[in-house]
């Protein structure tokens, strides 16, 4: 797929997933009237060695499982329940409707109890992990709008999207089995696909990959296709009771297979770090330790839920969790703002749009949604929340609209300059042609970028016969490289754009050296140094900056075989005359002869 079909690829999955996390919020805290879907057992819960049994491993004092009398070690068979009340049981219970539960007590007596499920209440970690989650998603759609065409930020963009996508669909309660249904379905996919993504993402640094990375990458794909298989049979088990499914979605060993694909997955990131160099390892670093990180602890904290007979410890994992995940968000935008993910200038453009935009859809949500509270009210509790996901997802679909209008009027007032400054780099590229003398077009070039780009040094090398490569202007110390100078070599093989600050012992000196080819050979280097005001440079800017360097080495080409061209006349005409000489000598010769 080319850059233009994968864009909008990966921007419908960020949308998915936005919407999803919205619902995901929505589904814990309800809207306007309507209560919340998702409530609080106040009760954590494993597998037992009794079958169809799940076993209380701790019970918050004073929540709804103790006031129901609920205690730690008592075996609850879900055989009793509905497939809704058994999903309430096993992943999100529904906020106030009551499950009669048949409980084995510690005493071996058998007893029904009734606990109805609390709303959620949302601590303080709550909304800032919201937060950092669309954080995330701004950060994938950015991506996938601007480096898309990198095989290697379009994983970045899609692990993103589906890792958010993964923790948007756990913990999702629904009044409905199928809905259920389909989200574990939809999990025992998207879960081990953002850890594989992981993995593969990891991948894309120091290649080629060793012997020993390329296994590791390969156990993490064998871990996930069995944790994926075994969580599906777990959902078959769950749905028909024809066999005992809790040791598979309740149990710890149920997560050896993941555990142990997250394990290899950090280690194909640790090692990926390791066998970079410069700064391909610290973008290694800032992009794979965070959710690395969190992928480890998330680990840790089911691990928590399942075995820990306390309450508040299981809590305190996953507030830590939290503070984990925030860590995310803050060192992608140190590696999008320092290490060249995204640009300053772009991401300041982003923020700009996706704060108006945002701004208009949540106010025309809470202005319809206020004008029309106190009819909610009157058609039930699911009619209700129906309507209103139905507006959220209304105000959803209209995204593109608004953001389309929101997009130029943003360029329009606060980033004119910039786009003026690209397109006058383009239109000299095409002027470039027309240009007839050597030292004009090159002096021309380089004021050119330096008016357009603010580099404080821009320099222009070109090819100087057997000897490589020299600057084409007595400006300064004359610079020569040869042609197997590392930054010529790799301008040579590739004809891209080259990172001089990831290359070693090269004599060119600068930020970029954008290749100057014609006729499939490479005429010249042009050569842009850091820029004053200490911004790295936008990939438009860069595509700018390549055509005209396409542009000049052209109109060098043409200009040179265009001296060439009475040295290879002259050349010629003498070798006519010399055989008119050899003629006329033989000619001469015969007739003395006679």
């Amino acid at each position: 797929m080319s850059r233009v079909s994968w864009r909008p690829v990966l921007l419908a999955i960020c949308a998915l997933a936005a919407l999803i996390q919205i619902a995901g919020v929505i589904d814990a805290t309800g809207m306007g009237s309507a209560p919340p879907w998702l409530g609080l057992l106040g009760a954590n819960s494993g597998a037992s060695s009794k079958p169809f049994s799940i076993e209380v491993t701790a019970v918050d004092p004073g929540g709804p499982a103790d006031r129901a009398g609920l205690r730690r070690g008592d075996l609850i068979d879900i055989r009793a329940n509905s497939l809704v009340e058994r999903y309430s049981l096993l992943d999100a219970p529904l906020n106030g409707r009551p499950i009669v539960l048949s409980v084995h007590g510690t005493d071996s007596a058998q007893e029904r109890l009734s606990v109805t499920p609390q709303p959620l209440k949302p601590t303080w970690n709550f909304w800032p992990g919201a937060f950092a989650a669309l954080w995330l998603l701004l950060f994938a759609a950015m991506i996938a709008w601007r480096r898309s065409d990198v095989p290697q930020m379009r994983l970045l963009s899609l692990w993103l999207a589906v890792f958010v996508l993964t923790g948007a669909m756990l913990g999702f309660a629904s009044p409905w089995a199928w809905m259920y249904v389909l989200l574990n379905i939809s999990l025992a996919i998207v879960g081990p696909l953002s850890v594989g993504l992981l993995a593969a993402f990891a991948s894309g640094f120091a290649q080629p990959l060793s012997l020993f990375r390329r296994t590791a990458q390969l156990l993490c794909y064998l871990f996930l296709a069995i944790f994926a298989v075994l969580s599906l049979v777990g959902i078959v088990g769950v749905i028909t009771l024809r066999f005992d499914p809790l040791p598979i979605v309740a149990g710890i060993a149920a997560l050896l297979p993941i555990a142990a694909a997250v394990l290899a997955a950090v280690f194909c990131g640790i090692s990926a770090i390791a066998a970079s160099r410069g700064v391909e390892r610290q973008r290694a670093a800032w992009t794979l330790i965070p959710l690395a990180a969190f992928f480890c602890l998330y680990i840790i904290g089911w691990i928590a839920n399942s075995s820990s007979s306390s309450y508040a410890y299981s809590v305190g994992v996953g507030l830590v969790s939290t503070l984990v995940f925030l860590t995310a968000p803050v060192a992608l935008t140190y590696a999008a703002l320092s290490r060249r993910l995204i640009d300053v200038g772009f991401f300041l453009n982003r923020a700009a749009v996706f704060t108006i935009v945002s701004a208009i859809v949540i106010g025309a949500f809470v202005l319809v949604e206020s004008s029309v509270s106190e009819w909610l009210v009157t058609v039930g509790h699911t009619a209700s929340t129906l309507i209103s996901m139905g507006l959220a997802l209304g105000l959803g679909l209209s995204l593109r609209f608004i953001h389309g209008y929101v997009d130029q009027f943003v360029d329009r007032v606060f980033f004119r300059k910039r786009h003026e400054d690209e397109a006058a780099l383009r239109r000299f590229a095409h002027e470039s042609s027309y240009i007839t003398d050597r030292s004009t077009l090159l002096e021309r070039a380089v004021r050119e970028i330096k008016d357009h780009t603010d580099a404080a040094e821009a320099t222009i090398l070109v090819k100087d016969g057997a000897a490589g490569y020299s600057t084409g202007i007595a400006d300064g110390a004359r610079t020569i490289a040869s042609k197997n100078d590392p930054g010529i070599l790799a301008l040579r093989a590739w004809h891209k754009p080259v990172d001089l600050g990831s290359i070693e012992d090269t004599v060119l000196r600068g930020e970029f050296a954008f290749p100057m080819v014609s006729r499939g050979t490479l005429v010249g280097v042009l050569v842009c140094g850091a820029k004053s005001s200490g911004e790295n440079y936008a990939p438009d800017e860069s595509d700018a900056l390549l055509a005209l360097a396409h542009g000049v080495g052209t109109a060098l080409d043409v200009l040179s075989a265009q001296l060439e061209q009475p040295n290879e006349l002259v050349l010629r005409e003498l070798a006519e005359l010399r055989e008119d000489v050899k003629r006329l000598a033989r000619t001469q010769g015969e007739a003395a002869t006679y």
